[in-house]
């Protein structure tokens, strides 16, 4: 690559950095994305995709995501262990995709948009005051803004603040794809597992060709994490699919009050950005990227930069509002006292499924659906207290 400065610079190349790099370059801006590995790349990720993450493509990117979707489902299995709780079929839209193919996606339609793109190499030196970067091949960049879309483990974000996220808020999961073979039973809709880690739950997603199982759950309250994947697979399947164990930090809804400083702008994992219950992250990832683009090419337009963070604040604040609320919510959903409360209510009704799927759906917010499940547990307590007849 010739070109040595660029008015945007991205590093990272998950949805968050292409998702910034799309918008950016539709918008006319000269932007390069840069991250060290060629895709397509593994990405350890469960690979379920909601209808929320499905409205923020649509509009990020204005083109179909069909080319790289899996599967679809329109139903939902919960379980407590080995016994099912409740179940909703025919109802709201579930996606699945492979975070190789996915991701790639991505990437092809920042490209389309002519994004620059600098695969294969690393940033080994940032220097956000010069405004430079240089890379693990002796490269050196300059920019005007910068946007770290580089994971839980954010180099840009070491950079700025001098740490990164504290392990003990992220969670961690462990995952494995388990082929489809004659053994394996075929299912469509996708299954959550409660009770088989703290603080957290196990999954298994339906793909094309594979299973994808996996359990994830608070960092700081599950030491034993890989002895309870093993019991969880043993339980589900009989004993242990001979298929390659992988791990991963991810967020757990303790995001970044300040998402950067001044021209340089977190997103997605980076920013720590990701459900609190369900640890979705895909589509606050290209939420956020947008975000960050859009406040870029704002501030570009005046005549004096006043700093990018500024704006962007006000449109990360919409997404971390929500994750607050569910901050709060989980407390209520995965300590062990509570959690039997949720669990007791949870089989009574089919609405409390159906409910969950419009919250994954972005069809309701949290509030509506804490106030929900607050009822429940209410008329539940009064049932068990009050005498019969009175």
């Amino acid at each position: 690559m010739k070109k040595n400065h660029f008015d945007v610079i991205i590093v990272g190349g998950g949805p968050a950095g292409s998702a910034a790099a799309h918008t950016l370059a539709a918008g006319g801006i000269d932007v390069c994305l840069i991250d060290r590995c060629i895709f397509p790349r593994h990405k350890l990720c469960g690979g379920l995709l909601t209808l929320r993450s499905k409205k923020i493509f649509d509009e990020v990117f204005g083109v179909s995501w069909d080319p790289v979707i899996e599967g679809v489902s329109r139903g939902l299995f919960f379980y407590q262990e080995d016994h099912l709780l409740n179940s909703v079929r025919d109802y709201r839209d579930l996606y699945f995709t492979q975070r190789y193919n996915f991701d790639n996606y991505l990437l092809g339609l920042a490209r389309k948009a002519k994004a620059s793109l600098l695969l294969g190499n690393d940033v080994r030196n940032m220097d956000t005051r010069e405004r430079t970067l240089t890379l693990s091949d002796g490269t050196m960049l300059s920019y005007r803004y910068l946007i770290g879309a580089d994971g839980v483990n954010s180099r840009v974000a070491w950079t700025l603040f001098g740490n990164f996220f504290d392990k003990a808020t992220l969670a961690y999961g462990l995952e494995m794809e388990v082929p489809i073979t004659g053994r394996t039973q075929r299912i469509v809709d996708p299954e959550i597992y409660f009770g088989v880690v703290k603080w957290g739950y196990g999954w298994v997603f339906p793909k094309k060709e594979t299973l994808t199982v996996g359990i994830g759950g608070l960092h700081g309250k599950t030491p034993d994490l890989r002895k309870r994947f093993v019991e969880f697979v043993k339980m589900r399947f009989g004993d242990t699919p001979k298929a390659e164990l992988k791990g991963h930090y991810m967020p757990f809804g303790n995001y970044r009050r300040r998402p950067g400083k001044d021209n340089v702008l977190l997103c997605g994992d980076a920013a720590g950005l990701a459900d609190p219950i369900t640890g979705e992250g895909i589509a606050f990832a290209m939420q956020s990227g947008h975000y960050a683009a859009l406040s870029v090419m704002e501030d570009l337009k005046k005549k004096r930069s006043t700093g990018a963070l500024g704006l962007y604040m006000k449109n990360y604040g919409s997404i971390t509002r929500a994750l607050d609320r569910g901050r709060m919510l989980r407390n209520l959903i995965f300590p062990e006292i509570s959690q039997r409360l949720f669990i007791s209510v949870f089989p009574k009704t089919r609405s409390v499924t159906r409910i969950h799927m419009d919250l994954m759906a972005d069809e309701i917010e949290y509030g509506e659906y804490t106030r929900f499940l607050m009822a429940r547990i209410g008329k539940y307590i009064v049932r068990r207290t009050v005498p019969f007849g009175r």
